[in-house]
């Protein structure tokens, strides 16, 4: 059984987490680059694929990676959470984003290079380098915005 001292800190850690993650949520809400996305039981925005939800009954709030699994959205994890505490909503979207290009490129290059050693198809081969430069170049893109964020600051 917990003692008091011990759900009086749980409660004082869950009351600042959901402080914070308000505070996220009105950034993206300002943000005039993030979708919004409201429904009838809840409020939300969408940046890069990154998709903040504030539930209206509840107040919950939970952030998803929407390019990532199958059927229904993923959410973050714990590390990815813990990169809008410290960044806030536009950065750490940022940052998350190009993470989510380098695997891309990585995938890609890893396909290009057993194409070369395997079938060797021409038109796969043009397709493959296609999608590595339009990666490479919203990893650019998104790297430059990264950066006036940094030199604003």
């Amino acid at each position: 059984m917990m003692s008091m001292k011990s759900l009086l800190k749980n409660l004082v850690l869950s009351l600042l987490m959901y402080s914070v993650l308000n505070d996220i949520f009105e950034q993206a809400v300002r943000d005039h680059n993030s979708t919004n996305l409201d429904g009838d039981t809840y409020e939300s925005r969408m940046y890069y694929g990154i998709k903040i939800v504030r539930e209206n009954e509840s107040k919950t709030i939970t952030i998803y990676d929407t390019a990532r699994g199958g059927d229904y959205y993923k959410e973050l994890e714990e590390e990815e959470y813990d990169l809008f505490f410290d960044f806030g909503w536009k950065t750490a979207v940022r940052k998350l984003t190009l993470v989510r290009y380098k695997d891309r490129l990585k995938s890609v290059e890893e396909k290009i290079k057993h194409e070369i050693n395997g079938r060797n198809n021409a038109k796969y081969l043009v397709y493959l380098k296609e999608i590595r430069a339009n990666t490479m170049n919203k990893y650019y893109n998104v790297t430059q915005k990264l950066n006036q964020n940094v030199k604003s600051t």
